[in-house]
């Protein structure tokens, strides 16, 4: 994730906002099927949910290249975490919150109930 004096990434945290203006859950859950699928890489569905659409191109290049170097276990796992807070009934805010380590990315949901859906991403800075 880029550093936050970097860039403004704020738009993460309120894209999957369901009381978002745009917010289109049946693109999201046509992006976020089959989440095993290896021929549709995490760079792919982040472009087929439209997440990086309307940022500046250093904001999206920089992003892109970041999901690119995710092991697959870990892409499988952040979209089932989304997908099943999206496909929720009614669906479910998603927020994300990152942790710099020295570590390959790896991603959990935060372990307490809550409306947003919280999901901690620690792993490698870009």
């Amino acid at each position: 994730m880029p550093h936050e004096d970097e860039f403004d990434v704020d738009f993460v945290n309120e894209f999957f906002d369901p009381q978002r203006k745009g917010y289109d859950r049946e693109r999201y859950l046509a992006a976020l099927r089959d989440p095993q699928d290896e021929t549709r890489s995490l760079p792919a569905r982040v472009n087929e949910l439209g997440l990086l659409d309307g940022q500046p191109a250093e904001v999206s290049r920089v992003l892109m290249e970041w999901f690119a170097r995710w092991p697959q276990a870990t892409a499988v796992q952040v979209v089932v975490l989304v997908r099943d807070a999206v496909g929720s009934d009614p669906p479910q805010r998603v927020e994300f919150v990152y942790r710099q380590t020295d570590a390959p990315v790896e991603v959990a949901r935060a372990d307490f109930p809550t409306d947003p859906v919280v999901i901690v991403i620690h792993g490698v800075h870009p």
